[in-house]
């Protein structure tokens, strides 16, 4: 009984996650990651 709701709780808890995931702005990482290392070599001069 005790692992069924375990079970139950974290498909919740994923459940959950998933939602506010699907909220948050979509991210560029790729263009993140060239804005970023583009700065750190402009720091570096």
């Amino acid at each position: 009984m005790f692992k069924v709701i375990v079970v139950v709780l974290l498909l919740i808890i994923i459940g959950l996650l998933l939602h506010i995931n699907s909220k948050l702005p979509v991210r560029d990482r790729v263009q993140e990651a060239m804005e970023l290392d583009r700065e750190r070599r402009n720091n570096e001069n």
